[in-house]
Protein backbone atom coordinates (compact mmCIF):
# COMPACT_ATOMS: atom_id res chain seq x y z
CA UNK A 1 0.00 0.00 0.00
CA UNK A 2 1.28 3.48 -0.97
CA UNK A 3 1.59 6.12 1.70
CA UNK A 4 -0.59 9.20 0.95
CA UNK A 5 2.02 11.55 2.45
CA UNK A 6 4.65 10.10 0.12
CA UNK A 7 2.43 10.74 -2.94
CA UNK A 8 1.71 14.28 -1.74
CA UNK A 9 5.47 14.99 -1.35
CA UNK A 10 6.13 13.69 -4.88
CA UNK A 11 3.29 15.81 -6.27
CA UNK A 12 4.57 18.99 -4.57
CA UNK A 13 8.12 18.25 -5.76
CA UNK A 14 6.90 17.88 -9.35
CA UNK A 15 5.04 21.18 -9.14
CA UNK A 16 8.21 22.92 -7.94
CA UNK A 17 10.41 21.26 -10.57
CA UNK A 18 8.06 21.93 -13.49
CA UNK A 19 6.76 25.48 -13.12
CA UNK A 20 3.53 26.47 -14.80
CA UNK A 21 3.87 27.91 -18.29
CA UNK A 22 4.36 31.65 -18.61
CA UNK A 23 1.51 33.43 -20.32
CA UNK A 24 2.87 35.08 -23.45
CA UNK A 25 1.46 38.30 -24.74
CA UNK A 26 0.40 38.53 -28.35
CA UNK A 27 -1.12 41.31 -30.41
CA UNK A 28 -3.84 40.90 -33.01
CA UNK A 29 -3.35 43.76 -35.46
CA UNK A 30 -5.83 44.96 -38.09
CA UNK A 31 -4.52 46.61 -41.25
CA UNK A 32 -6.41 49.87 -41.84
CA UNK A 33 -4.12 51.40 -44.49
CA UNK A 34 -1.27 50.29 -46.70
CA UNK A 35 0.94 52.98 -48.13
CA UNK A 36 4.03 53.43 -50.29
CA UNK A 37 6.40 56.32 -50.82
CA UNK A 38 5.60 57.89 -54.20
CA UNK A 39 7.89 59.60 -56.72
CA UNK A 40 7.59 63.01 -55.04
CA UNK A 41 8.29 61.79 -51.50
CA UNK A 42 4.72 61.56 -50.21
CA UNK A 43 2.91 58.54 -48.86
CA UNK A 44 0.17 57.29 -51.19
CA UNK A 45 -2.15 54.28 -51.15
CA UNK A 46 -0.23 51.20 -52.23
CA UNK A 47 -1.42 49.36 -55.35
CA UNK A 48 -1.83 46.17 -53.32
CA UNK A 49 -4.03 47.84 -50.70
CA UNK A 50 -7.17 45.90 -51.65
CA UNK A 51 -5.35 42.64 -50.78
CA UNK A 52 -4.53 43.83 -47.24
CA UNK A 53 -7.19 46.22 -45.93
CA UNK A 54 -9.04 44.78 -42.90
CA UNK A 55 -6.75 41.73 -42.81
CA UNK A 56 -4.95 40.79 -39.61
CA UNK A 57 -1.47 39.84 -38.54
CA UNK A 58 -0.32 38.64 -35.16
CA UNK A 59 2.71 39.86 -33.27
CA UNK A 60 4.47 38.01 -30.45
CA UNK A 61 5.39 40.73 -27.95
CA UNK A 62 8.30 38.83 -26.40
CA UNK A 63 10.14 38.02 -29.65
CA UNK A 64 8.84 40.79 -31.94
CA UNK A 65 7.95 38.20 -34.60
CA UNK A 66 4.98 38.52 -36.93
CA UNK A 67 3.79 34.96 -36.33
CA UNK A 68 0.71 34.73 -38.47
CA UNK A 69 -1.41 36.65 -40.89
CA UNK A 70 -4.61 36.51 -42.89
CA UNK A 71 -2.87 38.46 -45.67
CA UNK A 72 -0.07 37.47 -48.05
CA UNK A 73 2.39 36.06 -45.54
CA UNK A 74 5.66 36.42 -47.48
CA UNK A 75 5.30 40.19 -47.71
CA UNK A 76 4.56 40.64 -44.00
CA UNK A 77 7.22 38.34 -42.53
CA UNK A 78 9.80 40.05 -40.34
CA UNK A 79 12.16 37.11 -39.76
CA UNK A 80 13.82 34.19 -41.54
CA UNK A 81 16.50 31.59 -40.77
CA UNK A 82 19.32 34.14 -40.69
CA UNK A 83 17.58 37.36 -39.59
CA UNK A 84 15.59 37.70 -36.38
CA UNK A 85 13.71 40.70 -34.95
CA UNK A 86 15.35 42.75 -32.23
CA UNK A 87 13.03 44.25 -29.63
CA UNK A 88 14.41 47.72 -28.95
CA UNK A 89 11.89 48.87 -26.36
CA UNK A 90 9.72 46.43 -24.44
CA UNK A 91 8.54 48.55 -21.49
CA UNK A 92 4.79 49.21 -21.63
CA UNK A 93 5.16 52.32 -19.50
CA UNK A 94 7.01 54.10 -22.29
CA UNK A 95 5.46 55.67 -25.34
CA UNK A 96 6.07 52.83 -27.77
CA UNK A 97 7.14 49.25 -28.32
CA UNK A 98 9.75 49.03 -31.09
CA UNK A 99 11.08 46.13 -33.15
CA UNK A 100 13.57 46.13 -36.02
CA UNK A 101 14.86 43.35 -38.26
CA UNK A 102 17.86 43.79 -40.54
CA UNK A 103 17.95 41.44 -43.54
CA UNK A 104 21.64 41.90 -44.39
CA UNK A 105 21.65 39.33 -47.20
CA UNK A 106 18.95 41.29 -49.05
CA UNK A 107 19.87 44.81 -47.94
CA UNK A 108 16.40 45.26 -46.40
CA UNK A 109 14.88 46.02 -43.02
CA UNK A 110 11.50 45.81 -41.30
CA UNK A 111 10.37 47.92 -38.35
CA UNK A 112 7.30 47.87 -36.15
CA UNK A 113 6.20 50.52 -33.68
CA UNK A 114 3.21 50.17 -31.34
CA UNK A 115 2.13 53.28 -29.45
CA UNK A 116 1.37 51.51 -26.15
CA UNK A 117 1.81 54.55 -23.93
CA UNK A 118 -1.50 56.15 -24.96
CA UNK A 119 -3.55 53.93 -22.65
CA UNK A 120 -6.18 52.73 -25.18
CA UNK A 121 -7.33 49.13 -25.66
CA UNK A 122 -6.77 49.59 -29.40
CA UNK A 123 -3.11 50.43 -29.87
CA UNK A 124 -2.09 52.28 -33.05
CA UNK A 125 0.87 50.86 -34.95
CA UNK A 126 3.03 51.44 -37.99
CA UNK A 127 4.82 48.57 -39.70
CA UNK A 128 7.42 49.19 -42.42
CA UNK A 129 7.79 45.84 -44.17
CA UNK A 130 11.00 44.62 -45.77
CA UNK A 131 9.45 45.12 -49.23
CA UNK A 132 8.74 48.81 -48.54
CA UNK A 133 5.04 48.74 -47.67
CA UNK A 134 3.92 50.89 -44.73
CA UNK A 135 1.02 49.32 -42.86
CA UNK A 136 -0.95 51.25 -40.26
CA UNK A 137 -3.88 50.34 -38.07
CA UNK A 138 -4.56 49.18 -34.53
CA UNK A 139 -3.65 46.19 -32.40
CA UNK A 140 -5.41 44.56 -29.48
CA UNK A 141 -3.40 42.73 -26.84
CA UNK A 142 -4.33 39.10 -26.18
CA UNK A 143 -2.75 37.58 -23.06
CA UNK A 144 -4.64 34.28 -23.27
CA UNK A 145 -1.89 32.55 -25.32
Amino acid sequence: MINKNYILKIFITLILIYPSPVVASEYSCTINAILKLNDVGLYATHGWAANYINRKFFLDRDTGKVIGTTALKARLTNFNKTSQPIVLNNAKETSSYKVVTIFEEKGQFASIRLYEGIGNDEIPYSYQTAVGMLLTGTCIEDTSK
